[in-house]
């Protein structure tokens, strides 16, 4: 992953990293409305979560492997870009 946005032209980098800053979002947001309908859920059968926790657990697992894509970029790029629509400011990134 390194590898391949380390030689990026930074406008590039920055373009890719805004998009995976949107993608989690959107990621955080699906796992977050799956939450209340997996809590109101109660189990039906003895071998399996139901199907609300197993789609929550599905969606968290996407969303934490996808955190870890947005963590390489921001370190690559060496700051938190401005997402257009949004009130995000340039931070400087700490290692």
């Amino acid at each position: 992953m390194i590898g391949l946005a380390e030689n990026l032209p930074k406008k590039d980098l920055e373009h890719i990293t805004v998009e995976a800053i949107r993608r989690h979002r959107h990621l955080r947001d699906e796992a977050e409305a799956l939450h209340t309908p997996y809590v109101e859920q109660s189990i039906a059968v003895e071998d399996t979560v139901g199907s609300q926790r197993l789609a929550w657990v599905s969606a968290m697992i996407h969303m934490h492997t996808h955190q870890t894509l947005l963590s390489t970029l921001l370190d690559v790029l060496g700051y938190i870009p401005d997402v257009p629509g949004e009130k995000v400011g340039r931070q400087a990134r700490s290692a």
